[in-house]
Order: structure tokens, then C-alpha cells, then sequence
């Protein structure tokens, strides 16, 4: 037995059936409201992920080791916004989830400029956990409100779709932040980064409606406002939640952990500068990547509406089929090159294509299946607790991780120690894809119960 997502347009009623999720087909504007927050991401993810590309300058600047750095870009950072992500869902639960993203983006941009002006590791340290706490304002909000405008049937390729500007958001924050790097300074990258994101956020103030909570999952009705412990028990009963958030998480402890190092990587073994180096990552990562996630998104819709399974069925499968290159990435000889319309470029940059691609397709699903388990009076509690765990895997273990074993490894390989690390923490996307096939066994029974608990409290 299957569910069935029926994608016909509904010309009835602005309320649905108690029984059926909504058919209404969404509007102009709510895909401009889309393409807004693919924006905010971007800039989330630029301000975040901009410190990746400029690790190597700042490491020798301060005389900080690997292992700090890891702790900066990491296990710090993902500490404080899984703290500050889960305060500011419950707020956003109850209150203008529009205004909050608006405000957290104007906070957020502001001290990416701000560290900028850091003269130690621990001044860049602060600035950077500020950024951490207002970033929390930034993803489960937004989701929340994309669930009020589109249904169940469209959401993994719009949460692709949303998750295509965290992936812009590297490139930027890595090819832009590297190239200027290397031009003007690391100091410099920053400022041009995280300014832009403060105009941004009056645009999303002043243009963005907010919609009405639950409109596309069952009548409009007010439900009451459930607590952090009873949104936690809620989802904790699912196993296909828990099977898709430790998986998710694995997936991002290898993508995270090693993507934090990949331009030093390029750096110290392929004798790459700074801004070269973060352009080459961008063009065979990032950018890939980007048509990854669209394609991951557009394919779990289509295939989810024969099986519902396929949704994690296609995240374990694109993983696996993303592992072998990404190896052959951190182990390809340091000499080995080719050329290219009379250019000479690091052989090993092609061979991370086959990963960038498919790495990311795991997302899109993921997020759209946690936030249709949940009750729409807890969707931003929901998608905070699912960012917040594997990003807690991810963000704070794996560049940690990678930094550690590069450390302790270097009195015996030296630079060599750095292929190691990636290599360690990449295999870790097996632990994930089994998590994603156990996902798949619960996933249709745990989507049923949840239309049929909406479709009780409707009635």
C-alpha cells in the first residue's frame, strides 16, 4: 500500500477535507515568497560557510591549530545555533515567523562584516557565535511558512529548491570570499559578504505576507500551542524521523566535516593560492552541488507519488553513488594534472564532480518528510529539532573531527595528514545511507498516522 499525492487542482473551497490533505495549487506569489528565502539562505549559508574559505589565512595569522579551527568553524558554532535555533522555533511557532527571519537576517549580516575587525582568535570567536545565535532565526521559520503555502505533494522539490540557496551560499561565501582573499585581504572578504544580506532583510520586512498556519493540511482552526517536550515526544514516536535525522546526520558529519577542509586541502597538497583555490572548490562543489539538490528535489516528488519510500529510498541510493568520488578526491596524487583550453588544472577538483552531484540530494526529502510528520502548530519546533540534531552530528563533530586527525597525524605525514582526515570522516555517509533505508521502512505507516491524527483534531 502506498500514499498517494493527488496534485490536481482544488477549485472548491479555501478549506480542506478533514480527510485529505490540500490539492490547491500554489500562486505567483508564493512562489516569489520561494525565490525570497532561496535568497535568505543563501546568505545564511554564505555568512557560515565564507570562514571555510579562509581558514588557511586566519589559521597563520593567529597561530591556531587545526583543532581550533575546528572548533570555530564546528563544534562552537553548531552548539550555540542548535540552542538558539530551538528558543527562536518556539517563539516562531507562535508568533510573525516573516518578522523573525527579517530580523535575524539584518543581525546575522551585520556581525559577518563585524568580524571583519577581529585582531585575535577570540575576538573572531564571538563575533562568530553571534552570528551562530542570530542564524537560528533563519531556516525553521522559513520552513514553517513554505508549508503554508505549498502542499504535501510539492514540498521535496521545495525544500530543494530552498535548500539550492544554501548551496549558492557556499559558492559565494567560498569562491567570492577566497577570491577576495587573496586580492585584499581576508578582513576584506567579510565585509563585502555580510553587508549585502542588511538590504535583504528589509526586502523580506516589507514584501512577505504571512500565511496562515496549517492552511494546506487541514481546516483553519486555532491548535493549541504545543511545548518543546511534547513536540520532542511527538516526533521521537516516529521511528522514520529518527532513522532520517541520525541519517541526515551522518551525511552531513562527512559533507560538513570534510568541505571545511576541502580548500586547504587544494591549498597544502596542490600548491593552490588562497583565491584559486576556493574558485576551483566552488566551480567542481558548490555549483554542482546546486544542480544536485534540484534534481534530488524534482525526483523524490516524482518518484514519492508511486511510493512514498522513495523519498529515502533515493537519499541512500545518491549517496552511495557520491562515496567513491569523494574519495578519489582526497587520495588523487598531488602531481597529477591536466590541461584544459590552455590551462592547467588540479585533476583531482574533476574528480569530485560525480560527489558533488549527488551529495546533495538527500536534503530536499529529508526536510520534506520530517516537516509533513509534524502538526502544523509545530512545523518550526519540528524542522529546528531535525537542523538542530544533525547539525549538532554535522556542523559541530565533523570539521572537529577532520581537524583532530589532521593534528594528530601531522608529526609522522606532515601535509600528507590532511588526506587522512577527509577520508576518515567521509566514509561516515554508509552509517547514513543505512539509516535512510530504515527510514523508508516506517516512513508511509508514520505519513498515515499523521493525516489521520490532523484529520481527528479537525474533527
Amino acid at each position: 500500500m502506498s500514499i498517494e499525492f493527488d496534485s490536481r487542482a482544488n477549485t472548491g473551497s479555501k478549506k480542506t477535507s478533514p480527510s485529505t490533505e490540500s490539492t490547491q495549487e500554489p500562486n505567483a506569489y508564493a512562489w516569489y515568497v520561494l525565490g525570497v528565502f532561496v535568497l535568505v539562505t543563501a546568505f545564511n549559508v554564505a555568512d557560515r560557510n565564507i570562514l571555510n574559505a579562509l581558514l588557511e589565512p586566519i589559521k597563520t595569522e593567529f597561530g591556531a591549530s587545526d583543532t581550533a579551527m575546528g572548533l570555530l568553524v564546528g563544534t562552537s558554532f553548531a552548539a550555540v545555533h542548535i540552542l538558539a535555533s530551538l528558543i527562536i522555533a518556539r517563539w516562531a511557532d507562535r508568533s510573525v515567523r516573516r518578522s523573525i527571519v527579517a530580523g535575524g537576517l539584518f543581525v546575522w549580516s551585520g556581525l559577518t562584516a563585524l568580524s571583519g575587525l577581529a585582531t585575535s582568535y577570540w575576538q573572531l570567536f564571538i563575533a562568530r557565535m553571534g552570528v551562530s545565535a542570530a542564524e537560528g532565526c533563519g531556516s525553521a521559520p522559513a520552513h514553517s511558512v513554505l508549508c503554508d503555502y505549498f502542499p504535501l505533494h510539492m514540498r521535496a522539490r521545495v525544500m530543494s529548491i530552498f535548500g539550492f540557496g544554501g548551496i549558492v551560499g557556499i559558492g559565494v561565501g567560498m569562491g567570492l570570499g577566497g577570491t577576495i582573499a587573496e586580492s585584499f585581504g581576508w578582513r576584506a572578504a567579510f565585509f563585502v559578504v555580510g553587508i549585502p544580506g542588511a538590504f535583504l532583510a528589509i526586502l523580506v520586512r516589507l514584501t512577505i505576507r504571512e500565511p496562515l498556519r496549517g492552511a494546506l493540511d487541514r481546516p483553519t482552526d486555532e491548535e493549541t500551542q504545543p511545548s518543546i517536550r511534547e513536540v520532542a515526544r511527538f516526533l521521537l514516536g516516529r521511528r522514520s524521523f529518527i532513522h532520517m535525522v541520525v541519517g541526515a546526520g551522518c551525511h552531513t558529519f562527512a559533507g560538513m566535516g570534510t568541505s571545511a577542509f576541502y580548500v586547504s586541502y587544494l591549498i597544502r597538497l596542490h600548491d593552490l593560492p588562497v583565491g584559486t583555490a576556493a574558485l576551483t572548490y566552488m566551480l567542481v562543489g558548490p555549483l554542482v552541488g546546486m544542480v544536485g539538490v534540484l534534481v534530488g528535489g524534482f525526483a523524490a516528488d516524482h518518484l514519492g507519488k508511486r511510493d512514498v519510500r522513495w523519498y529515502m529510498w533515493l537519499a541512500a541510493l545518491s549517496s552511495m553513488l557520491a562515496l567513491p568520488s569523494s574519495i578519489a578526491f582526497v587520495l588523487w596524487p598531488s602531481e597529477w594534472t591536466i590541461e584544459l583550453a590552455g590551462h592547467s588544472l588540479v585533476a583531482a577538483a574533476l574528480v569530485l564532480i560525480p560527489s558533488s552531484f549527488f551529495g546533495t540530494m538527500y536534503n530536499g526529502p529529508t526536510l520534506a518528510m520530517t516537516q509533513s510528520i509534524a502538526r502544523p502548530a509545530m512545523r518550526a519546533q519540528a524542522s529546528a529539532l531535525t537542523t538542530g540534531s544533525y547539525n549538532l552530528i554535522g556542523m559541530g563533530l565533523g570539521p572537529l573531527a577532520v581537524g583532530l586527525i589532521n593534528d594528530a597525524l601531522t608529526p609522522s605525514l606532515g601535509a600528507e595528514a590532511i588526506r587522512y582526515g577527509l577520508l576518515v570522516v567521509g566514509l561516515m555517509h554508509l552509517q547514513g545511507t543505512l539509516h535512510n533505508l530504515l527510514a523508508a521502512r516506517h516512513l508511509e505507516r508514520d505519513l498515515m498516522i499523521a493525516r489521520n491524527e490532523s484529520s481527528e483534531r479537525a474533527t
